[in-house]
């Protein structure tokens, strides 16, 4: 029989068959269904973030104004085999979730059983960065699997001198420096890791890092370029994203709530570990009260014990003493991908028993919380906020305003709409169920809006849209505002915002560049 470790396959401890495989994919195919279908029937529309998403996703670029193109590119690939749908970013971010999770089972088969893997797995998949943030697709979430897979790649490398190894690692730290530069903080531990190691006077890892480095270089060298050219892009708004706070309290009050907040995304790992580990120790005191089982970690190798607590650890801890010296302010989902190892710390607290019964006692805790998670999370968003009238994001009726606004189009103008003129949300709720060729001027501004060609847009016109409604209304860009005072027509369109009677109401005011002659001439001739 083939053991995991043979010349067909790169993981696991010898002698270990590869019998959890289809397990752990049906696994993982029912958590990318449970979260998907969730967040798709409970939402009208999007979070922010996804929407963010699609509006770029209508153009190929090697950067965006905000972030590096990778997720981009990816959920561009999505919406050529679909349709531009809403669901797609849910898929897409929860894809990520899956990908990145069948890679810390793939981890941990190196230094532990496969089913003691699959345990660690399957605790920190019910961390909030996996479950309800996990469809939210934005750069943070779909980081996740390519810092796994660095992180895996790297244990490889270091553990075997593996060039095949480096390499694999040079294109995962690739991939995760084009989805989002935070990547540096995952860099930075596997350098501490190494010095503290003692591999850096090896030859052998400096040509290792060489190899990964020129891999790293030759997929990142045109979005840097691209970076040259930017006279505001990515690096000026993570350089504002981080513009230092007044005084160091200011500063310890913000890692505070930042801490605060991600304890509070990563308690469900420990309720879980916890329900986990009573019930163990509860059924070991049945069988044999006078047998004090030692933790699992106690037979793990002492190096990789020092990988998994390093490794794991570091992002966080570096991150925490860079803002606390340099007083840069932090966001909570910054964090997004440092837990990912979290689930091997349960390691040294869960009892080494039989595994069986861990791995069928970790399955039905685990699968319980997803469940009640999963069908909690899509009622409260939208079940519930509909009933009570609540105006957020995922009631807000996409659609319908889509509709109405494309409905004053089509009685002002003879040819299609390709751009409408808004801010990134309600434009891109408009153009989401509009044909694929109409796309978003990101508040009329060109530069964050490559997609847009300047002159053929001031020729064939554009449908220029603002959110009045009274609740949550969105801030209004100087810039849309002057197109609006040079529209030929213009008015104002309303719907129920929620199910609720005399519930809020959603409120746009639209406005028509009228296209040129020349342009519905051209357009004519070429139907």
């Amino acid at each position: 029989m083939n053991s995991c470790n043979s010349t067909n396959h790169i993981y696991s401890p010898p002698g270990q068959p590869c019998r959890l495989q289809l397990t752990v994919i049906t696994i993982l195919v029912l958590h990318l269904a449970l979260w998907t279908l969730s967040a798709a029937l409970s939402h009208k529309a999007p979070d922010w973030d996804n929407m963010e998403e699609l509006v770029w996703a209508g153009s190929l670029e090697w950067g965006y104004y905000k972030h590096p193109p990778l997720p981009t590119w990816l959920l561009y690939g999505l919406l050529q085999i679909f349709d531009r749908s809403v669901w797609i970013t849910f898929f897409a971010g929860q894809l990520s979730v899956v990908l990145s999770l069948w890679m810390i089972w793939k981890l941990g088969c190196e230094f532990t059983s496969q089913k003691r893997a699959l345990v660690a797995m399957l605790l920190v998949s019910v961390v909030a960065y996996f479950t309800v943030r996990g469809v939210m697709n934005n750069h943070n979430t779909m980081q996740l699997w390519s810092i796994v897979g660095a992180i895996w790649m790297f244990y490889r490398a270091t553990r075997y001198e593996s060039y095949r190894a480096w390499a694999v690692f040079g294109f995962f730290c690739g991939c995760a420096f084009l989805t989002k530069y935070s990547a540096l903080i995952q860099f930075a531990t596997f350098a501490l890791y190494l010095l503290v190691t003692g591999q850096l006077k090896r030859s052998s890892t400096w040509k290792g890092i060489a190899l990964a480095g020129l891999i790293v270089l030759i997929m990142v060298l045109p979005h840097l370029y691209w970076l040259t050219q930017q006279v505001s892009g990515p690096v000026a708004y993570a350089d504002n994203a981080m513009r230092p706070l007044v005084t160091y309290l200011d500063s310890v009050k913000d890692i505070s709530d930042f801490l605060l907040t991600n304890i509070g995304r990563v308690l469900p790992l420990v309720l879980a570990a916890g329900a986990v580990y009573g019930w163990t120790k509860y059924s070991a005191k049945k069988r044999n009260p006078r047998v004090i089982p030692t933790n699992i970690a106690t037979e793990l190798a002492k190096s990789d014990r020092l990988f998994i607590l390093l490794t794991g650890i570091a992002p966080l801890a570096l991150t925490i003493i860079i803002a606390g010296v340099l007083k840069v302010p932090l966001m909570a989902h910054w964090a997004t991908t440092f837990f990912v190892l979290f689930g091997f710390l349960t390691l040294w607290v869960l009892p080494a028993t039989g595994d069986n019964g861990l791995v069928k006692k970790t399955i039905a805790v685990v699968l319980l919380m997803q469940i009640i998670g999963a069908i909690g999370y899509g009622y409260a968003r939208g079940p519930l906020a509909d009933k009570v009238g609540r105006p957020s994001r995922a009631t807000f009726p996409g659609a319908e305003v889509s509709r109405l606004v494309h409905d004053e189009w089509k009685k002002n103008v003879s040819i299609p709409l390709s751009v409408v003129a808004s801010d990134t949300w309600l434009g891109g709720n408009i153009v989401t169920h509009l044909s694929r060729e109409a796309k978003v001027l990101i508040d009329g501004d060109y530069a964050a809006s490559p997609w847009i060609d300047e002159q053929s847009a001031k020729r064939c016109g554009m449908l220029i849209a603002i959110n009045k409604s009274e609740r949550s209304p969105d801030k209004v860009d100087p810039r849309i505002t002057a197109l609006m005072e040079k529209v030929s027509v213009r008015g104002e369109v309303s719907t129920p915002w929620t199910s609720k009677k005399n519930g809020p109401v959603v409120s746009v005011e639209w406005g028509i560049i009228l296209p040129q002659d020349s342009c519905l001439n051209e357009v004519r001739s070429k139907s």
